[in-house]
C-alpha cells in the first residue's frame, strides 16, 4: 500500500523544478545575462536588480527584455549579484563574475535538474516518513 502511495509522489517530483530559473552570462564590453524558466521559455519582462560586489544598494534596477535578457556594464571587478523575480514567485538570485575589461563567467545556477529532482524526492519521502510515524504511533 505504501509503495502505491509513494510511486505517484515520486513521479510528480519532477514537476517541483517548475519554479526554477536558469541563467547564462555572455562576456563582452557589457555583461549580458539571459534568464530562462526551467522549461526553456524566456523570463520575459520581469523585474531584475544588479548589485556591485559587496554592496546592498542596486547598481541597476529594471526589467528583462522579451528574450529574458538584461545587460549591464561593470565598473569594477568581482562577483556581481543578479536578482530577478516575477510577481508569481519565480525568480533567481545568483552571482556573475565580471570585470570592466569584459571578462565574465556564470557559476552554476543552483542544483540543476538532477539535484532538484533529488531534493524533491527527499522532501516527499520525508513527509511520507513523518506521516508513517504519526500513523504508527496512533495504532
Amino acid at each position: 500500500m505504501r509503495i502505491l502511495l509513494a510511486l505517484p509522489a515520486a513521479l510528480l517530483a519532477g514537476t517541483l523544478h517548475a519554479h526554477g530559473l536558469s541563467h547564462s552570462a555572455q562576456p563582452g564590453s557589457a555583461v549580458i545575462v539571459e534568464l530562462r524558466y526551467a522549461d526553456g521559455s524566456p523570463f520575459s519582462y520581469e523585474s531584475a536588480e544588479v548589485y556591485r560586489p559587496a554592496e546592498t544598494v542596486p547598481f541597476l534596477v529594471g526589467r528583462t527584455d522579451a528574450n529574458g535578457r538584461l545587460a549591464f556594464v561593470p565598473d569594477r571587478s568581482g562577483d556581481w549579484r543578479v536578482r530577478a523575480f516575477s510577481e508569481d514567485g519565480h525568480g533567481g538570485d545568483f552571482t556573475v563574475a565580471a570585470a570592466p575589461d569584459g571578462r565574465a563567467s556564470a557559476p552554476s545556477a543552483g542544483l540543476g535538474t538532477l539535484g532538484g529532482l533529488a531534493v524533491g524526492l527527499a522532501v516527499i519521502f520525508g513527509i511520507f516518513g513523518i506521516w508513517s510515524v504519526f500513523v504508527w504511533r496512533r495504532s
